[in-house]
This record gives C-alpha cells, structure tokens and sequence, in this order.
C-alpha cells in the first residue's frame, strides 16, 4: 500500500471522526451519555432491587387497572343490548283522534 491510499482512510479516523463525535455530544442523546459516562455513578444492588420492586407494582397495577377495564367493557355492553331489547319490544301507542 503507497502513502496516497491511506490519505482518505486517515482523514476519515483523524478528521471526520472526532468532529462527527463533537456534533454527537451536542445533541441531547450525547449529553445525556456524556453526563452518565462522567458522572461515575454506578448502580448499586439495592437500587436495582428497588427499580425491580417498582416495576412488579406497575405491573401488578397495569393487571388491574386491564381487569377493571374489562369489567366495565362487560357492563357497557351488558347496558346496550338491554336497551336495544327493550326499544325493539316498546312500541308506540296507537294515536286516537279527538274531535275538536
């Protein structure tokens, strides 16, 4: 390999790289990573056990909130066949004419 093949690769590592890395970590992705990677905070066990505690709850709360709701999905339906039954066998009364 001669020197003027390796002049775009090189530039591409050394130039390219490092500014596509500079725009990345002003976006709020990057500073986001960059705020995690230079903080040093590592999560502990207890915080782990603690966000797998939370989780289960949500999800135990999500269960019943899908039970709650399919309950009164039920009724709904329930309450719209026996007012479509009860309109079809109510009828309107004959109308008599009064003389005036």
């Amino acid at each position: 390999m001669d020197l003027d093949s390796l002049i775009p690769i090189l530039g591409i590592i050394f130039v390219i790289g490092p500014v596509s890395a500079l725009a990345f970590c002003c976006t709020s992705l990057g500073r986001a990573i960059v705020n995690r990677l230079g903080s040093g905070t590592k999560v502990t066990d207890d915080r782990l056990l603690g966000l797998q505690d939370e989780l289960e709850r949500l999800q135990e709360q999500i269960g019943y909130q899908d039970t709650r709701f399919e309950e009164l999905h039920d009724r709904v339906d329930f309450a719209e066949r026996l007012l479509a039954r009860e309109s079809q066998t109510v009828e309107e009364p004959e109308r008599v004419a009064t003389p005036v």
